[in-house]
């Protein structure tokens, strides 16, 4: 028995996140899909993790440079939607692990995180 976490059914490992510009920084939103545990860690109980710094140019390098592709769709609104498939899901996890890594994130008492938590570049 697989978890949603787990889940590489037909259509393969899925990485989909919403990324919505607040202030000087990133909210996102993970889809419910497919997530490795050292990243699930990052974002609460809702799927979102705040406040997170990203260089999408940063992440375009990163994916060239190993050779895979992955969707990225920006709104009229300006968020950015990115989406990757199978070893480029992979890659895309291991990317934004260490664009939340490079900071730190502390928990309030309300279960949302505070401080600021530098991505791939500021």
């Amino acid at each position: 028995m697989t978890s949603p976490n787990d889940a590489r059914g037909e259509q393969g490992t899925v990485l989909n996140l919403l990324c919505t510009q607040q202030d000087d920084a990133w909210r996102l939103y993970a889809g419910a899909d497919w997530m490795p545990p050292h990243l699930q860690r990052c974002f609460d109980e809702h799927g979102e993790a705040y406040p997170v710094f990203l260089d999408f140019e940063d992440l375009e390098r990163y994916m060239r440079k190993h050779g895979l592709a992955f969707e990225k769709r920006e709104t009229k609104r300006g968020d950015v939607e990115l989406t990757a498939r199978d070893q480029a899901a992979v890659e895309l996890a291991i990317w934004l692990s260490m664009a939340l890594a490079s900071g730190f994130r502390q928990g309030s008492s309300s279960g949302h995180v505070h401080g600021k938590t530098p991505g791939a570049a500021g």
